[in-house]
């Protein structure tokens, strides 16, 4: 059941990510997302669930509210002849003094709530098979960044090619091994040297992802900074599920390095093919995320 007051409260967030700027808006995402990691660590589990699934990743500032909310925006922005980028999802368009595109960002904050809500948490959060989840935030973000495009203009495919080339290929796959090897390194580690893995595993990957998403703070303020949170939270949740089932460090280790890989491939792909525009931004983290947590419970559910 849709939790009535939850779905006003996206109307705010939308508003509020589009006013800052989506990317703003996902930064305090990792911050809260931290947060409430540490605190589900500690044993604080009702700030936890507040901090996580209420504000993290719920009204306030989940991504397929707010960070979809200010995607929105930008684009229609750029169709009303306000902006010029509309894949643009840095500048805070409040400073536009348009109402009309801050409404904009509201009303794709509750699409994206319901879209959530109905579609991808019955569809794809474990009702039918524990094999068929993938991660429902991902898969909002971006099938309500499709909707932005048919809607407001420019063709899905902006680009030729399918892949980077050169050393843009070697540095984004030289990174995507060495952030997954990290990742799954640390949680491998943290076992071995005894952790609970109760107490650690649980929330492993939103505590990474939260770092990574925090980090994009050095981005938008113009620093030339590496987005992996496509990567890092595939490598956290390939280590924790494939040790699940598996039991065995070395091939929880192995299965964070390739899936974490792969996936900073796919956004890679992503990019070339339907982000190079500048109409509006289809994010390939998301589109990266939600392909491989597919992969990731096909071969490794949870339960």
């Amino acid at each position: 059941m849709i939790n009535i007051l939850c779905l006003i409260a996206a109307f705010g967030g939308g508003v509020f990510a589009a006013s800052i700027g989506g990317l703003a808006s996902f930064v305090l995402t990792g911050v809260f997302a931290i947060a409430g990691s540490v605190a589900s660590m500690c044993g604080a589990g009702d700030a936890s669930n507040i901090l996580l699934n209420y504000v993290a990743f719920g009204p306030f500032f989940g991504p397929y509210v707010a960070f979809a909310g200010g995607v929105a925006a930008s684009a229609f922005a750029k169709k009303k002849g306000l902006t010029e980028n509309g894949a643009d999802t840095i500048t805070p368009l409040s400073g536009l003094n348009e109402p009309g595109v801050l409404l904009v960002g509201g009303v794709f904050g509750v699409i994206g709530f319901l879209f959530k809500e109905l579609v991808a948490g019955n569809l794809f959060a474990g009702t039918i098979s524990p094999r068929l989840v993938t991660d429902t935030p991902g898969l909002t973000v971006f099938c309500s960044a499709i909707l932005v495009r048919l809607l407001f203009g420019g063709k899905l495919r902006t680009g030729t090619e399918l892949i980077s080339k050169g050393k843009a290929f070697s540095t984004t796959l030289l990174i995507s091994m060495a952030y997954s090897l990290v990742v799954g390194g640390v949680y491998v580690g943290a076992v071995y040297a005894g952790v609970p893995v109760e107490g650690f595993g649980g929330c492993y990957p939103q505590l990474i992802f939260g770092i990574a998403a925090f980090g994009l703070a050095f981005a938008a303020m113009g620093h030339n900074f590496f987005g992996c949170h496509h990567i890092v939270i595939i490598a956290a949740a390939a280590v924790v599920q494939s040790y699940g089932a598996t039991e065995n460090l070395y091939i929880a280790l192995a299965v964070s390095i390739l899936f974490g890989t792969l996936s900073g491939l796919l956004a890679d792909i992503t990019g070339n093919m339907v982000n190079s525009g500048t109409d509006s931004h289809i994010d390939p983290p998301a589109t990266a995320i939600l392909i491989m947590t597919f992969l990731i419970n096909a071969c490794f559910p949870i339960g």
